[in-house]
């Protein structure tokens, strides 16, 4: 009788321990729109992204950041608004299609965004809302997500730079495996490190120690060097191996304008036409 009791309590504690143990694996998922030159977003960002987000070891945070409002970006956001009536007011941070945070009070401290961070996302249940509707992190495609993405987790960050695709459970092992070095050792695609660029905010950035291209389509960051296995071409002694952006217009401008400088030789070129007008004239006279 009491060999039965002890067994009857032992299945009860089981049973719940085990939601618990599911609710720990499962992650929180958040979509984060932001805009370079918002005052506000100059506060939230640097807090979510490079001070809540690092604390948390389940937490997904796909940023969306823009400078100008005809953007693809702030186009995607105006789409969300279209879709779940989330508004049109930055920084926006959206749960599921009932909850979300538009903006915060000017005079709230760092400690209460970062309280209201923490009790924002409480009971998440790991849903990752996409225009098209939600759908669990296990279960997303993050080659599917749409313009330009930036995945943030703990201290690391996914930058999409390419339209290539990389197996996408792959990129989420990027994310949360606690052996890196393994992870990517074990990797099919071509891989180089490069030039650590810092992630801009509104007023700022958050810088990054080390910064590895997968493939053609993605950068993954990282805020704390690894010892990289051989299959990663190292960077090369200036600094100079590869650039982020891979030179395809998918990054973003930090001030909304584009660099329309033109080449040496066309300038003298253009110069000396103006010279030699000029002078055509003078002899005319």
């Amino acid at each position: 009788m009491k060999q039965k009791k002890a067994l009857f309590f032992l299945l009860i504690a089981v049973a719940l321990l085990l939601p618990a143990s599911f609710a720990q694996n499962g992650k929180v998922c958040g979509v984060y729109f932001t805009k370079i030159g918002c005052p506000v977003c100059a506060k939230t960002d640097p807090l979510i992204l490079g001070q809540w987000v690092p604390t948390r070891d389940d937490a997904v945070i796909i940023e969306y950041v823009f400078s100008g409002w005809y953007e693809p970006n702030a186009i995607l956001m105006g789409k969300y608004n279209l879709a779940y009536a989330t508004g049109g007011a930055v920084p926006l941070m959206i749960k599921n299609a009932e909850e979300k945070w538009s903006g915060i009070p000017a005079f709230y401290s760092n400690e209460q965004i970062l309280q209201y961070a923490e009790e924002f996302f409480e009971g998440d249940k790991g849903e990752c809302l996409l225009k098209d509707g939600e759908v669990s992190f296990e279960e997303l495609n993050l080659n599917g997500l749409p313009e330009k993405p930036k995945i943030w987790s703990g201290n690391r960050l996914l930058k999409r730079t390419g339209e290539a695709e990389i197996e996408s459970d792959f990129l989420k092992q990027l994310l949360f495996a606690e052996d890196l070095a393994g992870a990517l050792a074990t990797a099919q695609y071509e891989m180089k490190e490069i030039k650590a660029e810092p992630a801009p905010y509104s007023g700022g950035e958050i810088p990054f120690e080390q910064a590895i291209e997968i493939g053609d389509g993605w950068v993954l960051k990282l805020r704390n060097k690894i010892a990289l296995p051989e299959n990663v071409e190292p960077l090369e002694p200036n600094g100079g191996n590869g650039n982020e952006n891979g030179g395809n217009g998918w990054e973003n401008s930090t001030d909304g304008n584009e660099d329309y400088t033109l080449p040496i030789s066309i300038v003298l070129v253009i110069v000396c036409l103006i010279a030699l007008v000029a002078f055509i004239k003078v002899k005319s006279k």
